[in-house]
């Protein structure tokens, strides 16, 4: 009976694992060839991340599969961070969306934004078409937590929710 009760458990957990996600995230600072393998490889060498291809065209990109129930938007971006900078600065990743409404619930999403101010902030690329960047600050360890998580769109999603704002993340591939 235990032999049973614990095959349904594993049959259970396997079935409802979380899938993986995939981000676009836009990387400043990839200059050439050997920015595109540094911040691949930083990337990929973070727990969590099953799959990353970083494209450099006219803006950067990485699209990054990763265990969400392991990872944070933050805490990708971080990894990007702190691949090791080959002209000088370092290579920052953010997250554009797109928000249709932004115009009518500007200040709802702003004052969001603003009590998150000291993790990330959000730049407003055109307030009419709802064009919006997420940037990061860098990730700090906390002394409470064993594992830096920062920020994460599922905060943004609480915050939305009750608003009845929705988004996209605009992706690139």
């Amino acid at each position: 009976m235990c032999r049973l009760l614990c095959l349904l458990t594993l049959l259970h957990t396997a079935l409802h694992a979380a899938q993986p996600v995939t981000r676009t995230f836009y990387v400043t600072g990839v200059e050439c060839g050997s920015c595109v393998y540094m911040v691949q490889q930083s990337i990929t060498e973070t727990k969590g991340v099953e799959d990353a291809t970083v494209i450099q065209l006219i803006d950067a990109y990485a699209n990054v599969t990763y265990d969400a129930q392991r990872l944070t938007e933050h805490q990708i971006a971080q990894a990007v961070r702190e691949a090791i900078p080959l002209h000088g600065q370092p290579y920052l990743a953010t997250l554009k969306l797109k928000m249709p409404t932004y115009a009518a619930h500007a200040s709802e999403v702003d004052a969001a934004f603003a009590a998150w101010k000291d993790i990330v902030w959000l730049e407003t690329t055109d307030k009419a078409k709802g064009e919006l960047t997420i940037h990061f600050h860098e990730l700090k360890a906390d002394a409470k937590k064993a594992d830096p998580r920062g920020w994460t769109l599922a905060q943004l999603d609480a915050a939305l929710k009750p608003l009845g704002v929705a988004y996209t993340l605009e992706k690139e591939g």
